[in-house]
């Protein structure tokens, strides 16, 4: 397979998640496989692609002209992989255990063409196949790794390191995410969420060193954060956005709340009455050293903003 492929893959992996910032792992029967997520983990992301492709929001992303071309994609990929990506995979968990910059592993759970896969992978002349515990790991072009962990579970990273850590996690040879800190701060409202996201160490994850020439480096907001969790969710046609982000202290708080309600007036005034059906369904409010973003917004709403954006530049590049 080459690296072309695996990309298509990953892009796939993580194709609701850009739209949205991205996905965490939730407590619950519809949450992700948070047992083959290490204890150690600093972030999780997690997409229930099942609910994205039944959403308001995936009809806007696909109906939209000049859009991502999802549809499109998914057909390149079900002729390459045969699957179709937006039918047989069921959820996607990305995690990671270090800094930022580093690879993060990527768990896809679905239904698989795993002879046909692997076919692929083995007429690659770099590919090897190496034993681990009852698992057989997968690896190309010395960069690339991955296990099916069974049938409808298979793991992806660029660190052998990371796969095996994932396994030890499962078979109960380490400590997995329950066990973490970091399951305390995943949504327990979440079980409608299609997207949601927990970062436990942003520090870690910006790259934040004690060199004060980097810290000053990084926006000063990032550097006051201590963690943040998110969830996205639909009602109706309402797309539903929750975020709690974890400050030093509640003055600190107090400051990331003006300091995001000035990017929010300074949108309002640089893109007039195109932000605002976006920044108006927006509430923020401190709690001692929390800061809690919810955000309500409706889908039709939304696509009549793009489409008139869209016909706006397609206007001025006629008159060009």
């Amino acid at each position: 397979m080459k690296k072309a492929a695996l990309t298509t893959l990953l892009a796939f992996a993580a194709l609701a998640l850009i739209p949205c910032l991205g996905a965490s792992a939730a407590a619950g029967p519809s949450g992700p496989q948070m047992s083959i997520v290490p204890a150690d983990a600093q972030w999780v992301m997690h997409l229930d692609m099942e609910k994205f492709v039944s959403s308001a929001l995936f009809k806007l992303l696909t109906d939209v002209k000049g859009g991502p071309g999802i549809q499109q994609k998914a057909e390149q990929f079900a002729g390459k992989f045969n699957m179709n990506p937006l039918k047989d995979i069921k959820d996607v968990t990305v995690f990671g255990r270090a800094r930022a910059g580093e690879e993060p592993v990527v768990a896809v759970s679905g239904n698989f063409d795993k002879a046909h896969i692997l076919g692929l992978l083995k007429a690659e002349s770099s590919f090897k196949e190496t034993p681990y515990g009852k698992h057989t790991l997968y690896s190309w072009e010395g960069e690339h790794f991955g296990v099916f962990v069974n049938d409808n579970l298979a793991l992806i990273t660029e660190k052998e390191a990371d796969i095996k850590s994932a396994l030890d996690a499962l078979e109960g040879k380490t400590k997995n995410a329950p066990a973490s800190p970091l399951l305390s701060l995943l949504k327990k409202e979440s079980g409608n969420a299609m997207i949601e996201f927990a970062l436990a160490d942003i520090g870690g994850l910006t790259g934040q060193v004690k060199d004060a020439g980097a810290a000053q480096a990084l926006p000063a907001m990032l550097t006051q954060m201590q963690s943040i969790t998110g969830v996205v969710s639909e009602t109706g046609d309402k797309l539903n956005m929750k975020i709690e982000i974890g400050a030093e202290s509640d003055q600190v708080a107090q400051s990331i709340e003006q300091a995001i309600r000035g990017i929010i007036a300074l949108l309002n005034l640089q893109f007039a009455g195109d932000a605002q059906p976006f920044t108006q369904g927006i509430n923020i409010k401190s709690d001692g050293d929390r800061v809690r973003i919810d955000g309500s917004f409706l889908i039709p709403e939304l696509a009549r903003i793009i489409e008139q954006r869209k016909a706006s530049g397609h206007s001025s590049d006629d008159k060009k």
